[in-house]
């Protein structure tokens, strides 16, 4: 006997089988309607939000992808010479 009580929990012999593949499957089904029950579809002020984000993205992108593309042209060419 060990002085640790607690442990003895821990045993081989008390560990719960995994679930297999077939109640995995099942589990996920049930969640997977569950979330689709209570999702629900986003109306116009989000769309336009998410539109906005994106173009805002898309414009720092693209300044960004300039500024450094001008950099280069006007760097490289003076290094070559």
């Amino acid at each position: 006997m060990s002085s640790y009580p607690k442990y003895e929990k821990y045993s081989k012999l008390d560990r719960k089988k995994k679930p297999g593949l077939y109640e995995r499957f099942i589990t996920f089904l049930r969640n997977a309607k569950r979330i689709l029950k209570i999702a629900n579809k986003p109306n116009r002020k989000d769309y336009f939000l998410v539109f906005k984000i994106c173009g805002i993205g898309l414009l720092l992108l693209g300044a960004l992808s300039f500024v450094i593309q001008l950099i280069l042209t006007v760097t490289l060419p003076i290094a070559k010479v």
